[in-house]
Parts: structure tokens; sequence; C-alpha cells
């Protein structure tokens, strides 16, 4: 296994989620009470996820695939076109937060789809056309090391994380 295999698998978990989402039945009760609260929660929980396995995702595909792919003439516009659809993935995301706040199911469902046809573009720019050129320029030995260099990726984007986490919490005085 390497990394272009990992990134194939996790399309299919983000793609998966995003189906659950928008045909799982999460949110598409109309009711009050404790009901419409629990189901908010649901799909926050759900969103929450899927906002986590986008930015990892992202993140490793920047850091590690793209860098190796740019200096080739047959990938490098196709890189910068997966960058800036990136870019869009995260305006998405952050446009997602005032919508997460919001009871208003038909705005929430629009967003999914939205975000879904987007993430579905460019999963199959990423599948059709990227990863099969990565393979031949980039060769699978440096795909393997790819699969190492994500641990140390994701294990800095963690510590960051936990930074984060523990200046925001000092800043509300939970640590305090």
């Amino acid at each position: 296994m390497d990394r272009i295999e990992l990134l194939r698998n996790d399309h299919q978990r983000i793609l998966a989620i995003l189906n659950e989402l928008i045909t799982g039945g999460v949110g598409k009760v109309t009711q009050t009470g404790d009901t419409a609260r629990e189901i908010n929660r649901q799909r926050r929980t759900l969103y929450d996820k899927l906002r986590e396995l986008l930015v990892r995702h992202l993140t490793i595909e920047e850091k590690l695939l793209f860098p190796g792919l740019r200096g080739f003439v047959e990938t490098r516009t196709l890189v910068d076109e997966c960058c800036r659809e990136h870019k869009r993935t995260a305006d998405l995301l952050g446009r997602s937060e005032q919508l997460t706040e919001s009871s208003e199911h038909d705005h929430w469902d629009g967003f999914l789809l939205q975000l879904e046809r987007h993430i579905q573009s460019h999963v199959e720019r990423e599948e059709d056309w990227l990863f099969p050129r990565a393979r031949l320029l980039l060769g699978d030995a440096k795909l393997e090391q790819m699969l190492f260099d994500t641990e140390q990726v994701t294990s800095i984007q963690s510590a960051t994380d936990i930074v984060a986490a523990s200046a925001d919490s000092f800043a509300l005085g939970i640590l305090a």
C-alpha cells in the first residue's frame, strides 16, 4: 500500500460520509423539541468527522504529493487546479460554520449538495488524471516513502492542534 491508495481510501470515506449526511436521514425530520435537537447533534457530529477527514486529507496532499508533482511540466497545471479546488473546499468549510448553528434544514441540505458536487468533481480530477501521472512520474518507491512521511505530517498537525486547543482552553479560563 502506498500514499495514492490511502488517498483513494480517504476519497471513498469522504464521499460515504457526505452521502450519509445527505441521504441517511440525518436532519431530514422537521419535528421540534428533543427529536430535532438530537438530529442536529447527530448531523453536527458526523459533519465534524467529515471536516476533520477533509482537512487532514487536503493537508497531506498539499504537503507531500503536490510539491513533488510541481516539478514536472506534465502535472504542474493539474496541481495548480487541485490547489484552487482545495482553496474552494476550505472556503466551503468556512461557510459551513454559519450553517451549523442554523436550524434551517433547506440551507444545510443545499450546502451539503454543493459540497458533494465540488468534492466529487475534485475526486474525479485526482483519481482520473493526477494519481495515474503521480504513479508514473514519482514511482512506487517515492509513493511508499510518502506513506511514512504522512505519519510525520499528521503528528506535527496533531501537536499543533493540541497546542492550539490548550491555548484556547487557557484563554477561556479552563486550564487556569
